[in-house]
């Protein structure tokens, strides 16, 4: 499995510890998803990201059997921005598509946040760039197609691609607990 780099920035307005905190752990969370999605194992992707899933606390062991954990490898100065080495590259696509919903809901309200997840990859940067702008369309389609151009670009999205629906779910979800932290910290 390839290891991709991931550049989290926390704005000036997003720097409190416990916002990030909280964030944090919806981002450990997301990457948990994305290792259970990989390993295909269906029942524990469905019992903790599912539809009918029940919320569960930072305590829970999510993913089975041990594994390496993204590591924090670098941290700049100026508000918050960590680089995360050791994210597979479907942790890095899901990271990043929540990304993407939490500024599309901060725009349509005429809001500006300082809230970045990038990959250190340019090719993968681009392209998800190019989804966030809705080159590909919206929804499942643009999904999909997202998926599809990933896969052109020898990227290993197979796991994803065969799981739109459950993607989607995971997206809006932690978008929404996310615009929620932000919120509170107005």
């Amino acid at each position: 499995m390839l290891e991709h780099e991931v550049k989290i920035y926390f704005g000036g307005d997003l720097t409190n510890l416990y916002e990030l905190g909280w964030l944090s752990s919806d981002l450990s969370q997301l990457i948990d998803f994305s290792e259970l999605l990989e390993s295909e194992d269906v029942e524990r992707t469905e019992k903790f990201f599912g539809e009918k899933a029940r919320p569960f606390n930072r305590y829970v062991k999510v993913v089975d059997k041990p594994h390496k954990r993204p590591e924090i490898v670098d941290v700049r100065k100026g508000s918050v921005e960590l680089i995360i080495a050791g994210c597979s590259v479907a942790a890095t696509v899901v990271m990043g598509l929540v990304q993407i919903a939490v500024h599309r809901y901060f725009t349509n309200k005429d809001e500006e946040i300082s809230f970045e997840i990038n990959s250190q990859d340019a090719s993968l940067q681009r392209i998800m760039n190019a989804y966030a702008s809705g080159d590909f369309g919206t929804g499942s389609d643009g999904l999909a197609i997202l998926m599809t151009i990933l896969q052109e670009r020898n990227y290993n999205v197979n796991i994803l691609a065969q799981n739109v629906y459950l993607i989607e779910h995971v997206v809006k979800k932690y978008s929404q607990r996310m615009i929620k932290t932000v919120k509170k910290n107005r």
